[in-house]
């Protein structure tokens, strides 16, 4: 029996802001041309792992982009609030809280393997919960170019970016799969930046990062947790155009 649990982190595509929807009201902005390249690109590294499930933000570039996700692997579309950005009347611990609760709750279901699609800082605080790191701000307010901190937990997480996160019951391990072409980690007054540059000491970014597995702590993950049925049949899974 597979003891080990998948999920597939992926970063919306690139948005286009031209209509000036805040990128953290919903519905935000939807795709750029750019963004529904770099989706489908996403999803031809997604359907390789057989996601039973892609769990989508409700604003609309991550639902577009989980679309053409779900659709490629002909698996079940779920949009869940939990997975929204970050919102500016949030805190950063909030942010935290609201995403740690949704992987505990995915972990003590029954699939094997999903996708979620949402935004680099709810994917970030995932990570970091998985990884039992420390939820540090990484950016300035309203100056997403200016990076504070300088830490072992650094995944520069570009749009339409795809991590592997994997939880077996002695370790979790995130890796990067995937960055796009063109790579966009982030988008300033309709201006691309193509690459911002680490805050600190080292180099390059981090491509994988592996721990002891402190979930088991809080029951989420534990071996009889791990080793869940999964019990999704394919009568469970929608057709085209019959996305949940």
């Amino acid at each position: 029996m597979n003891s080990a649990r998948r999920l597939l982190l992926v970063r919306h595509g690139l948005p286009d802001y031209r209509g000036g929807h805040p990128g953290d009201i919903y519905p935000g902005p939807p795709l750029s041309d750019v963004g529904r390249t770099q989706a489908r690109q996403a999803a031809e590294v997604v359907v390789t792992h057989s996601p039973r499930t892609v769990y989508s933000s409700p604003l609309t570039r991550a639902r577009q982009t989980a679309e053409y996700i779900a659709r490629r692997a002909a698996c079940l579309l779920r949009v869940d609030p939990a997975l929204a950005e970050w919102h500016r009347t949030e805190r950063l611990h909030e942010v935290s809280v609201r995403l740690t609760t949704w992987l505990v709750r995915w972990l003590r279901g029954s699939e094997q393997c999903a996708a979620v699609v949402s935004h680099a800082s709810p994917l970030l605080a995932i990570i970091r919960s998985a990884l039992y790191l420390p939820h540090l701000g990484w950016h300035h307010s309203g100056k997403p170019e200016r990076l504070q901190i300088a830490s072992a937990d650094r995944f520069e997480m570009s749009m339409a970016a795809v991590f592997e996160l994997l939880v077996t019951p002695d370790t979790v391990t995130v890796a990067c799969l995937f960055h796009p072409q063109p790579r966009v980690l982030s988008q300033v007054y309709g201006r691309r930046i193509e690459r911002i540059p680490r805050p600190g000491a080292g180099s390059g970014e981090n491509l994988g990062f592996r721990r002891a597995n402190w979930l088991r702590l809080i029951g989420a993950g534990s071996p009889a947790c791990l080793t869940a049925r999964d019990t999704t049949t394919p009568s469970d899974m929608p057709t085209p155009g019959n996305w949940a």
